[in-house]
């Protein structure tokens, strides 16, 4: 109990001696103002008075400040790094449109190269919008059908090779069977000079990538690394185009015959664009070209030209000449025979 008393009586005092600092400055600062004390004396004691109060309120003060200044700056950072965020999405969104476009772009230009290329090959443009799910890679959608020209059994290629044929041709898209399909048959050569063997590819089931050159007699000069290009067998496929490369070269079971294993010169996974040849024509012969002349005796090849197309262009009039001297000589006798036969015909009509 005297423990609480003492401890309430010191309370006590510093609440007192409180009220009285209190009271004191609250005196001085009004008797300052209303001019009852002397200026300086007051101003001093006010002063000593109110300094550790005004240097903890001016410290409260650049505190306060200082975190305001802190938040608000955070804040503002925060929306910046947000809006610096947004922008880098989309940065990042156009640039992969932009990577797509340029993507496509060269894919585009590589068939018209390849349509500018092969003038023998009427082109029309597809892309691949779909594949079969029962076969994956073995059947495509594109988005041609009748009504852009294109029909059953016309070849499909890109400016790679051979890609397959339109096994269904709808109003506005198409069934492709590809290359590597197991049911699927294409004529072919050894596009080697010395070789020229024929065989017909086939799609592997074991190896679903890499089709097969099969119907090769045993004793026939096929290799690693010979190219292999469409016979023109059978009408469907034309002749000349690029279906890949011999890596593999193996002995039937039978004996007789062998086959060869060949790598594509088309990724089927990767395929995006594609043509369809909706009409085939011979390739064009190379153009001639004039032959090496002796120094001292050279002629202009263009001049001779010239002259050759102008000899070939009076051959060609003296011959339409002939023609035409034909033409009015036949013409003279049928006019004459039916003179004759009208005259033979008047004197009938006279005894009747």
């Amino acid at each position: 109990m005297s423990n609480k008393v003492r401890k309430e009586k010191k309370t006590g005092k510093k609440i007192i001696a409180l009220i009285f600092v209190f009271i004191s400055v609250f005196c001085c600062v009004f008797f300052a103002a209303r001019g009852k004390f002397n200026p300086r004396a007051t101003n001093g004691v006010a002063m000593s008075i109110l300094a550790p109060f005004q240097s903890a309120f001016s410290w409260a003060g650049s505190k306060l400040a200082f975190v305001k200044d802190t938040v608000n700056e955070m804040y503002h950072l925060h929306e910046q790094n947000k809006q610096l965020r947004e922008e880098v999405e989309i940065l990042r969104a156009q640039n992969l449109t932009a990577s797509e476009y340029a993507s496509e772009n060269q894919r585009l230009r590589n068939l018209l190269d390849y349509k500018q290329a092969a003038i023998q090959f009427d082109l029309v443009a597809a892309r691949v919008i779909g594949r079969e799910s029962a076969s994956w890679s073995s059947i495509i959608l594109i988005n041609r059908g009748t009504l852009d020209g294109v029909a059953n059994n016309m070849a499909v290629v890109t400016e790679l090779g051979l890609v397959g044929h339109v096994m269904e041709a709808g109003l506005n898209s198409s069934k492709v069977q590809l290359l590597i399909d197991p049911r699927s048959s294409v004529g072919t050569l050894i596009q080697r000079p010395e070789s020229r063997v024929a065989g017909i590819v086939e799609g592997d089931i074991k190896n679903p990538s890499h089709p097969r050159m099969v119907n090769i007699p045993k004793d026939s000069d096929v290799q690693v690394d010979d190219m292999v290009v469409t016979s023109g067998f059978g009408g469907v496929y034309p002749k000349g185009v690029i279906v890949g490369k011999i890596v593999e070269v193996h002995n039937e079971e039978g004996g007789l015959l062998k086959y060869g294993v060949i790598d594509t010169s088309v990724d089927f996974q990767k395929l995006e664009d594609v043509a369809v040849i909706v009409a085939s024509r011979e390739a064009p012969p190379e153009p001639i070209q004039p032959p090496q002349q002796t120094p001292g005796t050279e002629t202009d090849p263009y001049e001779t030209a010239e002259k050759m197309r102008a000899a070939q262009q009076q051959i060609l009039d003296a011959h339409q000449q002939v023609l035409d001297a034909q033409q009015q000589q036949l013409q003279q006798a049928q006019a004459q025979a039916q003179a004759q036969e009208q005259q033979s015909q008047m004197p009938r009509e006279v005894t009747q």
